[in-house]
């Protein structure tokens, strides 16, 4: 159901587009929805094309495009030079999900000619080509009034990857005197990393009015790895913008240069709680000793008010000389933070932390059990695995969760039983169970969730649908066949999805997957 849910703005917009009648516009969602459940082959489909009605076109053309289908792709054409907006618009997307690239050059000058459609349908009709070649005909686009279609196409330019086309987005923000679009030149030179943007942007920052604006040029100098930003990023973490603070933190650990450490450090004793977490993001994403040696030196002073910042520090820098105190701190219930002294020992890595931790889970601190849970699962503690199981009994709803992650990392046979208990008395965490019996690799595991694909409970069965198709395993294949042709039209469809993702067939109708299933 989810290519057809993704259509169906545009199949409303295409309603409109054909004339259709204000007052019955309810009529026409109850027709899209009719249309939209009925089961069409491909072959239906192309002969759709030639429909006199336009709607019956548009409609063709874009689940043939969904499909890929590109034996339609003459017709297609000739449909962009269709009498109705609508027809054009729905071969546009089609071709561009088929990736017809000698469609490329048509479609754009459809963007610009086509005054009976809006130029996002052909913008997103050229997003889904990915032809890089086509950036030079739409980057000026950056410039236009629409702020909405301003970000559509820096999606565009991304996603096609036009990074060509740099020099010339440079040269148009140069010349631009409104702050609200150097908002999107930010945004387009930072995500293509035109990396002779840093003048213009470091120039962005220095009118401090917290817009977005200056949010998207700190983000964007961290994307180019600005070599000559690391003092206005770091003196951003201690503004009073939020929002800013953020993007330069993450600009710092996408530069990533250990000379700011020092720096930084300082901020982990400020008062504003997000200088201080957005300063901890920074010394645990850089790698550096200093930074961990300066971390591993807080835990010896009396203010406890740091520990926390210092325990993730020394857990993401792995600096296994700290492993000892993190777990005498660990220990002892007043400790601050606790959980990020756990997770630390999980981010070390050693197993010799494997009997503190599972001492912390079963605890009933209101801090510890969760973070040592997570750390269990990173470690792999298949010993801890009756630990965790005991866990998923506590009542603790945060902590069921922790636990099924772990148990799904450490992926071991023996924690089935359990999963499949919780799964008939919390349906409702079928996602998260799920999830976590799937990652076993076993046809035991294999089977609970084939199981669980039978329920009537959708909690139930669309998880269950989504994980055989995350699996892959062919085995499952006679299962999905029997739901192929079952009454249930829900299950049918999802059956066709996961069909697909094992076998990479992309059959649509029942008609098609019986007569694949006879041939092969």
């Amino acid at each position: 159901m989810q290519t057809y849910r993704k259509f169906f703005p545009f199949f409303f917009a295409l309603s409109l587009i054909l004339n259709c009648d204000p007052g019955s516009a309810k009529d026409d969602t109850t027709a899209v929805e009719e249309v939209v459940s009925e089961e069409q082959t491909t072959k239906e489909l192309l002969e759709n094309l030639n429909s006199s009605d336009p709607f019956t076109r548009s409609q063709a053309a874009i689940q043939l495009g969904s499909r890929e289908e590109r034996s339609a792709i003459p017709k297609l054409k000739k449909l962009l030079s269709d009498k109705e907006p609508g027809v054009r618009a729905g071969a546009a997307i089609a071709l561009g999900d088929i990736k017809d690239k000698s469609s490329t050059q048509t479609i754009a000058n459809l963007l610009w000619s086509d005054s009976e459609n809006p130029k996002d349908v052909y913008l997103d009709a050229l997003t889904r080509m990915k032809d890089p070649s086509i950036g030079s005909r739409i980057y000026s686009l950056l410039d236009d009034t629409n702020p909405t279609l301003r970000l559509q196409t820096v999606d565009a330019l991304v996603q096609i990857g036009a990074h060509t086309v740099g020099p010339q987005i440079l040269s148009l923000a140069l010349k631009n005197k409104d702050r609200e679009k150097d908002k999107t030149y930010a945004m387009a030179l930072g995500k293509l990393k035109v990396t002779s943007s840093e003048s213009y942007l470091i120039r962005l920052t220095e009118t401090q009015d917290e817009s977005p604006t200056l949010a998207a040029a700190y983000l964007a100098l961290g994307r180019i790895k600005a070599k000559k930003a690391n003092d206005v990023l770091v003196r951003a973490l201690k503004l009073p913008y939020s929002k800013g603070k953020e993007n330069a933190s993450v600009a710092l650990i996408e530069i990533g240069n250990p000379v700011v450490v020092s720096q930084v450090f300082p901020f982990l004793k400020s008062d504003d709680p997000e200088t201080k977490l957005y300063a901890t993001d920074v010394l645990c994403s850089i790698p550096s000793k200093e930074a961990a040696e300066l971390a591993f030196s807080l835990l010896n002073e009396k203010e406890t008010k740091t520990w926390g910042s210092a325990a993730k520090i020394l857990g993401r820098q792995k600096f296994k000389p700290a492993r000892n105190r993190i777990e005498e701190l660990l220990e002892k219930p007043s400790t601050p933070e606790r959980d990020s002294f756990a997770e630390a020992l999980g981010w070390i890595g050693d197993k010799a932390s494997v009997p503190i931790l599972r001492k912390v889970l079963l605890s009933g601190a209101t801090e510890g059990p969760y973070g040592s849970a997570w750390a269990l699962g990173i470690l792999g503690a298949k010993e801890a695995v009756p630990d965790l199981i005991q866990a998923l009994d506590k009542g603790d709803a945060k902590l069921m969760v922790y636990a099924l992650e772990a148990l799904g990392s450490i992926a071991d046979p023996s924690s089935l039983p359990k999963l499949k208990e919780l799964l008939s008395e919390r349906p409702k965490m079928a996602p998260q169970i799920l999830s976590t019996v799937a990652l076993i690799t076993t046809d035991e595991a294999r089977i609970l969730i084939e199981e669980a694909t039978k329920s009537k409970d959708a909690d139930v069965y669309r998880p269950a649908m989504e994980e055989i198709a995350k699996r892959k395993d062919r085995k499952s294949i006679p299962l999905l066949l029997t739901f192929v042709n079952g009454e249930d039209s829900e299950k049918r469809k999802l059956s066709y999805y996961a069909l697909t993702a094992i076998t990479g067939q992309k059959f649509r109708t029942a008609k098609e997957w019986n007569h694949w299933a006879k041939e092969k």
